[in-house]
């Protein structure tokens, strides 16, 4: 019998991990409600979070969802939304039976609508395929539990860990296809995190491309103790498609200025040296401006500074066939890959080049 339930639990994950990457900053959920062993209706959390899943499957299903089962992938949340919550629209809708893979560790809901299901005679099922619910929306119970977003970091590395040349004379050292699941990691993540250093080095665009053309404009969070970024970077081109989040310690001129074009600046503490910056207030921050999955693309220095202050969840190293030298730019300052307490989750090759996706041991 227990299969039989796996079956459309495992539906409902296919489901959310289909819409993984618009849902931000909410976890992607996957709902399906089965009546006499038929599908009346299916769907996942919508974009930017709304509507929840289950609120489209019992819109979809209307009265034929009364003495139905319905498979979710989160707990259905407790607190108030259009409708009135998940909770309440689910008891409303009579269904008998349900079945949820991982409760939410929202505060606001954590285990209070599973109760509620119980109080009111519906039968209620706990943790099957939770590990699912745990690797899709990592991101989310991690961000959830910790207080801070969730951080990534992706970095094109040689064969010897240098991120680049001494005079930074070559942009690419990851070959076309890395460079095309880079822009896959882009897309699942809600905004990247870079310096200013990074931004006069390359001058990137930062935008999510599939087959040369644009998908995507991620938020951009800018490190920039100085206020050192060039006002005429590409980044700016595109700061009516997206937000761009400045930390400072100058409150000058350009300050203003860039305020006035519409970037968000947040002043921190003065400081001379990247060092200076609180890394762990700046990221409860940029939680409170509703952005929880954080993708690092950064040179080695605020890589280390993230290391050293325990603000990496998970790292995305291509590696490619060659080495740079002793001269070259390290990945991580005094430090090789190997140094650092991982878990490899993938590994792939694009080519010559080598991918490894890694979770960082707490």
């Amino acid at each position: 019998m227990s299969k039989h339930h796996k079956k459309f639990l495992l539906l409902a994950h296919t489901l959310a991990r289909k819409q993984f990457g618009k849902t931000f900053p909410n976890p992607s959920v996957g709902c399906v409600l089965l009546k006499n062993n038929k599908i009346l209706a299916m769907s996942s959390t919508g974009i930017n979070g709304r509507p929840h899943a289950e609120e489209k499957v019992l819109k979809k299903a209307g009265n034929k969802s009364i003495g139905s089962t319905m498979y979710v992938t989160l707990e259905p949340c407790y607190h108030n939304s259009t409708y009135g919550s998940c909770a309440e629209q689910i008891i409303k809708s009579k269904i008998k039976e349900i079945f949820i893979s991982k409760i939410d560790p929202d505060p606001r809901t954590n285990g209070k609508s599973i109760k509620l299901f119980k109080k009111n005679s519906i039968i209620t099922h706990v943790g099957l395929t939770s590990e699912k619910s745990d690797q899709l929306n990592n991101f989310y119970f991690i961000s959830t539990q910790l207080k801070r977003p969730y951080i990534k970091v992706k970095m094109a590395i040689s064969n010897d860990q240098k991120i680049a040349w001494s005079d930074y004379s070559s942009k690419w050292i990851s070959n076309i296809k890395s460079r095309e699941y880079a822009h896959k990691i882009r897309f699942q993540s809600q905004a990247i995190l870079t310096t200013s250093k990074t931004i006069i080095k390359d001058n990137p665009r930062f935008t999510v491309r599939k087959k040369n053309k644009i998908i995507k404009y991620l938020p951009i969070i800018i490190i920039d103790n100085f206020l050192k970024i060039p006002l005429n970077c590409k980044i700016f081109k595109s700061l009516s498609k997206r937000r761009i989040i400045i930390f400072t310690s100058k409150n000058n001129k350009k300050f203003i200025k860039l305020k006035s074009l519409g970037c968000e600046m947040f002043l921190t503490i003065n400081s001379k040296t990247m060092r200076g910056f609180n890394l762990n207030l700046i990221m409860k921050k940029i939680l409170s401006l509703d952005i929880n999955n954080i993708l690092v693309e950064s040179g080695g220095i605020f890589f280390s500074n993230l290391l050293s202050s325990n603000l990496i969840d998970e790292m995305h190293v291509f590696k490619a066939p060659f080495n740079i030298g002793k001269l070259g730019k390290s990945m991580i300052i005094n430090k090789k890959i190997e140094d650092l307490s991982l878990k490899e989750i993938t590994k792939r090759n694009f080519e010559k080049d080598i991918y490894h996706y890694f979770l960082i041991r707490k």
